[in-house]
């Protein structure tokens, strides 16, 4: 009685088998659309390759940095003055330059000193220490004790968005990236760098940044940086800029940068895969077929070959389908390169049909075997 059984649900099995092929026959996608092969997939509908931020040198970022031996406002200055005279020491002053670009010195009242390297400086005031009738011939010996600090604010894709202080001379958009902790993987490689003064960003203007004629000698914009459509914002390519050496990435204090993030849609794994399911997208990662195939635990089927991929193109109502080979894309021929959103499918065909016929078939002979002892 159980062999009956056992061959009963055998030749039911293999009814299956020739039920199943036939119906992938009639389930396969149809031609509703034009169907394209990985190799002959136009230009227009092939995905762009990610951005890989991880090969982008920082340092090449850092632009042309301000003299450290020219005084701006807010550094402190220490000044030395000796009169020349046995009778009286000479006289060591802490002063900070003021917004107006002069330095208030004991005895001697405000001495404009913004803009001026450290020797000219020493000029200024010993010019006027004899203007004023101060000292007749005094020796005079300048130099910048703490440079002013630029406040900048880092937000966006970075590991540490916040607030810094970047020492003046060194304030430039490697500087503010690296102590930001460099940038996240979210990073889409554009950023945007808002100026608190908006002249700042006017196309042309060389550095002449604060009152007194402070002249940092740094060209701010370049032809890597495009103007927003506000007043004192540009947006900045990483990689062009990196190209280019990074000439000009000079920041000023109150500057804003805000390193775009990209959102990118998940990539569905369908069909006869192990796990299926949706996976994200990395913004600096490509991500081929084969590599979908893996992040799904692979083909549930042995035979499986048969992948079509669906992708929605901007400006298209219906989505391009693309048909691809497993066997091929493990040669290198077919593993497609995705575009975020796109849809895999491992499809039944009647190879994978008789797979699972046969597989079947097997586990119901050898249940039915085991049941018979």
């Amino acid at each position: 009685m159980m062999y009956s059984l056992a061959r009963a649900s055998s030749r039911k099995a293999l009814l299956g088998v020739f039920a199943g092929v036939m119906l992938a026959g009639i389930l396969l996608p149809g031609c509703a659309s034009r169907v394209y092969r990985p190799s002959q997939l136009p230009a227009e509908l092939a995905a762009s390759p990610a951005v890989d931020l991880d090969t982008l040198d920082l340092s090449s970022l850092a632009g042309s940095s301000s003299t450290p031996g020219v005084i701006c406002w807010g550094d402190v200055l220490v000044i030395e003055i000796d009169a020349g005279l046995p009778s009286l020491e000479p006289r060591v002053s802490m002063v900070r330059v003021a917004k107006d670009g002069t330095a208030k010195i004991p005895l001697l009242g405000h001495v404009a000193v913004a803009g001026l390297e450290v020797e000219q400086a020493e000029m200024a005031v010993v010019e006027a220490a004899r203007a004023r009738n101060v000292y007749p011939n005094p020796f005079v010996s300048v130099r910048i004790g703490s440079p002013r600090k630029n406040r900048v604010t880092v937000v966006g894709a970075v590991k540490q968005p916040g607030v810094y202080e970047l020492p003046r001379g060194s304030s430039s958009l490697m500087a503010a990236l690296v102590i930001a902790g460099g940038l996240a993987n979210t990073a889409g490689g554009d950023l945007e760098l808002r100026h608190t003064d908006p002249r700042l960003a006017a196309p042309g203007l060389i550095g002449a940044g604060g009152p007194a004629g402070e002249q940092t000698g740094t060209q701010l914009v370049s032809h890597e940086a495009a103007m927003g459509p506000n007043d004192g914002v540009m947006r900045i390519n990483l990689l062009d800029a990196a190209a280019r050496g990074g000439a000009n990435q000079e920041l000023q204090d109150g500057d804003v940068v805000n390193v775009i993030p990209r959102e990118l849609p998940p990539i569905h794994v369908l069909g006869l895969v192990n796990k299926p399911g949706a996976f994200d997208m990395s913004a600096n990662r490509d991500v081929f077929l084969l590599d979908a195939l893996a992040l799904a635990g692979g083909c549930a089927n042995p035979a499986a070959d048969r992948v079509t991929v669906r992708r929605r193109v901007a400006g298209q109502i219906q989505p391009t389908t693309i048909v691809a080979s497993i066997r091929s894309a493990m040669d290198g021929e077919d593993n497609l390169l995705l575009a975020p959103g796109d849809t895999v499918m491992v499809r039944q065909t009647p190879q994978t049909v008789v797979v699972d016929a046969i597989k079947t078939f097997v586990r119901v002979s050898v249940g039915s075997s085991i049941a018979m002892f």
